[in-house]
């Protein structure tokens, strides 16, 4: 999950010498609240809309407000999980990618967020998913991978989230196959307290489903 398999180049970044009224211009035409600015291709900061409203002239080049430039962006070989910590911190729409050196290569962007967040937790396949509440002390993934594999089932992901002011974890898993509820009685079995199911239904399935529900509003 490295940054640098993210990064866009659809925004085409400020220069410290551009006036303000360009920022305005540019920010407008992209609907973001943040851009980049550049001394020759390195990354001097981000400036933001609120700041740049405040100005009584746009006239004014961004060197001659400096101060304005806010000093975040990310190195290219960071993770996502960092890169997503800096963006909620500090509410921004684009977060700056930047070399050892600190040239400019790129903005990572909500949407490439979804991206990878999709790619990694295996948001974009079909299966069932099942929510485990358990102190931490008793999580054995291996114990509870063998459970599900019994009923012919695999684990395509999982992640943990701590309960706050607890010392249990909640643990979400993601299954390879759909219709699975014999993995929850098979977990209840061994005293897992599942929390959530989601059971997703196959097509053919909800088109039988459908058919039975026209079926009746037709009678």
């Amino acid at each position: 999950m490295i940054v640098d398999n993210y990064i866009s180049n659809h925004i085409i970044p400020l220069k410290l010498d551009d006036n303000f009224s360009l920022s305005v211009r540019l920010m407008d035409e992209s609907k973001l609240s943040y851009f980049p600015v550049l001394n020759g291709n390195t990354y001097c900061g981000l400036i933001s809309d609120l700041d740049v409203y405040e100005l009584e002239s746009l006239g004014l080049k961004i060197m001659d407000r400096r101060e304005f430039l806010k000093d975040l962006y990310i190195y290219n070989n960071q993770t996502i999980f960092e890169a997503t910590s800096i963006i909620l911190d500090n509410s921004l729409d684009v977060l700056p990618v930047v070399d050892k050196n600190k040239n400019y290569l790129g903005v990572l962007t909500i949407n490439k967020l979804l991206e990878a967040y999709s790619t990694y937790t295996a948001a974009d396949q079909q299966g069932d998913v099942i929510q485990i509440v358990l102190n931490y002390n008793d999580l054995y993934i291996s114990e509870i991978s063998r459970i599900i594999e019994n009923e012919d089932a695999r684990i395509i992901n999982l992640f943990l989230v701590p309960v706050s002011e607890s010392t249990q974890v909640r643990l979400i898993i993601k299954l390879n196959k759909m219709g699975l509820c014999r993995v929850v009685k098979a977990l209840e079995r061994y005293n897992y307290k599942v929390e959530y199911f989601y059971q997703y239904m196959a097509e053919e399935n909800l088109s039988d489903n459908y058919g039975l529900l026209m079926k009746y509003l037709s009678m």
